[in-house]
């Protein structure tokens, strides 16, 4: 499969990304002033114009993090996307035990990874037991899909654009 075929790009200025229903994505989002840093999210598209962002905010105060589920129009249009990473598609009926699922992902410091918790980090895990109870069907190590994400997204703020790319470490 061509790079072309894997990937949708548009420039910053384009005002909508194209997503799959029923797709889930690992976003990656630009932080401004923290220039080579992102926040780290999961998203499923559920509908045309519409998803549910799932991740991890520190917004009361630095040291205290809190999981949100949110269900979101402004993902398609949102200009400070780098990159949706395509992980998977979950059939309909797994929207709501996925929710629970997640919902379970400790909020700790991360044994597995040995990483102090983040958005970044809490993804990790969430990936890790999504693929072990059968959501999604990774083909590479968390820390790789973590890595093409990252590189991506380091990319595409460099070039000024933003990216669909299917996961190749993934059965998407």
């Amino acid at each position: 499969m061509s790079t072309s075929e894997k990937s949708r790009q548009s420039n910053i200025d384009t005002p909508q990304l194209p997503f799959e229903v029923d797709g889930l994505y690992i976003l990656l989002s630009n932080r401004g002033d923290k220039s080579y840093t992102f926040h780290w999210s999961l998203y499923l598209h559920q509908s045309p114009k519409l998803g549910s962002v799932y991740h991890l905010l520190n917004d009361i105060d630095t040291s205290t993090w809190r999981f949100e589920h949110l269900p979101n129009e402004s993902v398609i249009y949102d200009q400070a996307l780098l990159v949706a990473l395509k992980i998977g598609v979950l059939n309909p009926t797994l929207h709501m035990p996925f929710l629970d699922r997640l919902r379970q992902i400790p909020i700790v410091d991360s044994v597995r990874f040995r990483e102090r918790i983040t958005c970044r980090v809490w993804l990790k895990e969430a990936l890790f037991a999504l693929d072990d109870e059968g959501y999604i069907m990774l083909t590479r190590s968390v820390d790789d899909i973590e890595a093409e994400a990252r590189n991506l997204a380091l990319q595409n703020k460099s070039l000024g654009r933003r990216t669909i790319v299917k996961s190749g470490g993934s059965q998407a």
